[in-house]
């Protein structure tokens, strides 16, 4: 009965829809509210149509009686106004009369055709965005207001940012993590700002810009399949003309931002409707009782906080949790259990640990070539002490690690990035931004996790003594250095930190 669904969840269709984790419902704060709007419409707009799930199975019939997450699709219109969108139905409130009106919506906004070729046929396919042959390949959506970070938007094949004033949204296309070793023709890539799109015309603009992709993509060779290729081998002026050309009408460079911050929304908030919630960080997204004195037990803080307080739970994108729905009242209730089942308080994590995130890998990804969420945990109490060694027990670094190239813990976005290439051995990746706004480069191949301390000290040596001012961060260093420089000092550099016993 929780309204979920798992299609869309493989193929190449829309995949997924990622917002910012913060339910932040407040008059003062209305961009996330319409944040919510947009990805709930954009996950709508892009199901596919085809009943073969639901026949295959579920015997033809949804499970769930409500979907309630189209809740924050709904107005008593059509309007794309975000001023319709101030009394969201809580899920309560939110019944199948309403749902229907929501899919009624949807269907008219899926199916209104320009005549300018975003949508297919009727007599060819029961999709009319995708066609028979769908996608050239997977694709991928982030929608976040102006500053806030937390989702990673710039990894996204369409990126949607609510602006500030709430008239519409700037669009970035093109981004993707995915690649193979040794394969220059397959590289990570961050979205290119595209344009600013008014509120009334988003769902037309999102149609024509997945149409260009189902039109345009590769689909001969399927490690170039992706929109970053398309975008990449056309360039962002040539791709937004070929958009221009489906949406029947040219778009608006986009506006300017604020500056990006990363936000995980852990430790304690004011949702702005009354409740509070707050994050708890979960290291590498792994969700059980540990074991050993004072070990935390997750799962079971979890239960106990659902069953005492009420609170509902939110999956953040850094792999950690936010409670929800919180009333102040609880707020002694939800310390108390952390206390009782260990569970620290965001300002006593480590940042290393709390900037950091892992695949599963091995055992339990047959794509992994080495460890990566079983080992992260080791690898930064190694990297702790190291900059212990260095004096530098204060610094924070965002680090990634992966068992493979595939990118999905995002490592090439990370300042410093663990990658897997062999057993037990990774390439590094450094330079990514603390906003992650860029990708970093390729530093070293087949670095061995026995010697990793070797290999990190010259570049931390090099961060502490030569960086432009005390708060600029690991990532920004290395990359305004480049490849070459540090290349050139650590050539020459001893190591004097201890290797880790294993």
């Amino acid at each position: 009965e929780a309204g979920s669904t798992t299609i869309g969840g493989c193929g190449d269709i829309n995949r997924n829809v990622m917002l910012p984790p913060a339910p932040i419902d407040d008059d003062n704060r209305p961009q996330y509210r319409v944040a919510r709007h947009w990805a709930a419409v954009c996950a709508e707009l892009f199901v596919p149509q085809t009943e073969a799930f639901s026949e295959i199975w579920c015997d033809g019939t949804k499970l769930a009686s409500v979907q309630y997450w189209k809740r924050h699709i709904y107005t008593d219109n059509d309007s794309l106004d975000p001023a319709q969108l101030k009394n969201i139905k809580s899920i309560e409130e939110f019944k199948k009369n309403d749902e229907s009106q929501v899919d009624n919506f949807i269907q008219d906004w899926m199916r209104r055709d320009n005549g300018h070729g975003i949508i297919l046929p009727k007599s060819e396919t029961t999709e009319p965005i995708y066609g028979e042959t769908y996608l050239p390949r997977k694709f991928k959506i982030g929608v976040t207001v102006e500053g806030d970070n937390s989702i990673d938007v710039y990894i996204n094949d369409i990126g949607v940012v609510v602006c500030d004033d709430l008239s519409g949204v700037n669009i970035l296309v093109g981004g993707g993590l995915g690649r193979t070793h040794g394969k220059q023709t397959t590289f990570a890539r961050t979205a290119q700002e595209m344009a600013y799109v008014p509120n009334e015309q988003i769902p037309q603009v999102l149609k024509a810009i997945v149409a260009v992709q189902r039109d345009h993509g590769n689909r001969e060779i399927r490690a170039n399949a992706r929109l970053k290729y398309l975008v990449h081998t056309l360039g962002i002026d040539a791709f937004k003309s070929l958009v221009e050309a489906y949406h029947g009408a040219s778009l608006d460079p986009p506006r300017p931002m604020k500056p990006w911050r990363y936000s995980d929304w852990l430790g304690w908030h004011d949702a702005g409707d009354g409740t509070l919630f707050c994050g708890i960080n979960v290291e590498q997204g792994r969700i059980r009782d540990f074991d050993g004195e004072n070990a935390p037990q997750l799962r079971s803080f979890l239960k106990d906080a659902i069953k005492n307080t009420g609170c509902d739970l939110i999956l953040s994108p850094s792999q950690s949790i936010i409670l929800r729905n919180i009333q102040p009242d609880d707020k002694k209730n939800i310390h108390a259990l952390m206390i009782q089942h260990n569970i620290l308080p965001v300002e006593a994590v480590d940042p290393l640990t709390r900037l950091s995130m892992a695949c599963p890998a091995l055992p339990l990804c047959g794509l992994a070539v080495t460890e990566a969420e079983r080992y992260l945990p080791t690898m930064l109490t190694r990297i702790r002490a190291l900059l212990d060694h260095l004096s530098m027990n204060r610094e924070e670094v965002l680090i990634r690690m992966t068992g493979c190239p595939n990118g999905c813990a995002r490592p090439y976005m990370a300042e410093l990035a663990f990658v897997g290439d062999g057993k037990s051995s990774y390439q590094l990746y450094i330079g990514g931004s603390p906003a992650l706004t860029r990708v970093g480069f390729a530093y070293k191949d087949r670095c061995k996790v026995a010697s990793i301390e070797h290999d990190l000290e010259p570049l931390f040596i090099m961060w502490r003594d030569q960086r432009e001012h005390p708060y600029e961060s690991f990532g920004d260093f290395v990359h305004r250095l480049g490849k070459d420089a540090l290349l050139q000092f650590t050539a020459s550099y001893t190591p004097t930190a201890p290797l880790a016993t294993a």
